[in-house]
């Protein structure tokens, strides 16, 4: 039997398509509104040869608070998709649309081991950069007496020292402890 085509969602923020059918109507109402969507398979398989809008950056993240916390703040000028821990085919698929049409994807999650191996995945299959993911972001974060790191180390590409530097602190930093530096960054456009 086959999947059902809307229990697995893509949780976006700002996303906006070309044309003027009905995803993208839904798509820039609530993008004036500033309001979240969540998009399933039964949107995505409707709105066939859709083309996202990519004028502004995209931030992609982990964590579905800091999505909320973009949307509370209302930081313009981004667009916001989550993953939501480990990617689903609907997020895979609105990732892949928006690097086809050339969106400047940054990725932002947590400095745990998960959080790494989900960052290189996605800068290998979707070409997103890894933002705010290095050694003097992890320390800004670090915090004696914060989660313990666990599972298997990883070495990130982009960063050499960072693993090393998890390894000796030997904690991890989850991504909404650190959303004051990161929506500040938002909202100076870095």
């Amino acid at each position: 039997m086959a999947p059902d085509l809307v229990s697995r969602t893509c949780l976006v923020l700002g996303l906006r398509l070309e044309g003027d059918g009905p995803l993208a109507r839904r798509l820039a109402e609530a993008t004036r509104a500033g309001d979240p969507v969540h998009l399933s398979a039964w949107d995505l398989r409707r709105a066939e040869g859709m083309q996202p809008v990519v004028d502004a950056p995209v931030l992609v993240c982990e964590n579905p608070q800091v999505l909320e916390a973009v949307a509370e703040r209302q930081v313009e000028g981004w667009v916001v998709v989550c993953t939501a821990g480990e990617p689903n085919l609907v997020v895979d698929e609105v990732l892949g649309l928006l690097a086809a049409a050339g969106g400047d994807l940054r990725y932002h999650g947590d400095f745990d081991w998960p959080g790494l191996a989900l960052a290189e995945r996605a800068a290998g299959r979707h070409g997103v950069r890894p933002w705010l993911m290095g050694v003097a972001d992890y320390l800004a974060g670090v915090a004696v007496g914060g989660p313990q790191l666990v599972g298997t180390p990883v070495d990130p590409s982009w960063d050499p020292e960072l693993g090393a530097a998890m390894r000796h602190h030997g904690h991890a930093v989850h991504e909404e402890t650190v959303l004051p530096r990161l929506l500040d960054a938002m909202g100076h456009g870095r």
